[in-house]
């Protein structure tokens, strides 16, 4: 049976320079980097847990990560310390 792949979309906004580099080694073992804090990753049911609970596992203090499923629109999850504003607000996600 073929496994069922999906893409997704990591983005990661880290100021801490040890903890960037931890989150940056892990997405690069899932998938590609498609710009500087910006990775493609496809991944079947199974990996897409490992990974989320290798990054909740790294206790990012500085920052987060947040996914996006590719193929279809959905919430954004974010893994860390994140305020997202209120869609009224002057800011926005540009993915």
């Amino acid at each position: 049976m073929k496994a069922n792949n999906t893409e997704y979309l990591f983005s990661y906004d880290i100021s801490d320079n040890k903890e960037r580099r931890k989150v940056e080694r892990l997405l690069k073992d899932y998938g590609f980097r498609r710009q500087l804090s910006v990775f493609i990753c496809r991944l079947t049911r199974g990996s897409k847990a490992k990974l989320l609970k290798q990054l909740n596992g790294l206790g990012l203090e500085t920052g987060f990560v947040m996914m996006v499923r590719i193929s279809n629109y959905s919430k954004p999850e974010t893994i860390g310390v994140c305020s997202i504003p209120d869609m009224d607000s002057e800011y926005a996600f540009v993915i």
